[in-house]
């Protein structure tokens, strides 16, 4: 078992916990009423996305700090890259197709926030996926050697 996580786990963690909190915020609304949540105003596709962006973003760092091999963490980072990534697109799309009429419906303050969470879970499993560094594992010893004679 690891005792530290890396900057990306972090990263796609604590991304995963936030989105789950922006859902609870309101996402669409009427122009001066009170506007709908995440959990009321997204489309079912966009809100499963949604769902399994958090629960890979939030799988990111309990694999990576419980299992000892690389390969498990390594599939929990591109799940997590690519589940936050069609979370995003999924975003996009509904604020382009948004419920109602568009200038009857304003985007409001928890859609921003929860676009943006969504993209740091993409982002968190995308930097997981490029560090090979391990916390509390010395690095190795590299000999250095000559360079060998140039042919001629």
């Amino acid at each position: 078992m690891r005792n530290t996580l890396r900057f990306a786990e972090k990263v796609a963690g604590a991304s995963a916990l936030a989105l789950l909190g922006f859902l609870f915020l309101d996402w669409f609304g009427v122009t001066g009423e009170q506007g709908a949540s995440g959990w009321d105003s997204l489309g079912w596709l966009a809100l499963a996305f949604c769902v399994l962006a958090i629960a890979a973003g939030l799988a990111l760092p309990l694999v990576f700090g419980v299992v000892e091999s690389p390969v498990l963490p390594l599939t929990a980072a591109i799940a997590a890259m690519l589940i936050g990534g069609l979370a995003v697109t999924a975003l996009l799309i509904q604020v382009v197709l948004q419920p109602g009429v568009d200038e009857a419906v304003a985007v409001q303050s928890g859609w921003w926030l929860g676009l943006l969470a969504a993209a740091g879970v993409a982002r968190g499993g995308f930097l997981s996926m490029r560090d090979e560094y391990l916390p509390d594992v010395p690095l190795a010893d590299v000999e250095l050697r000559p360079a060998p004679p140039a042919a001629i």
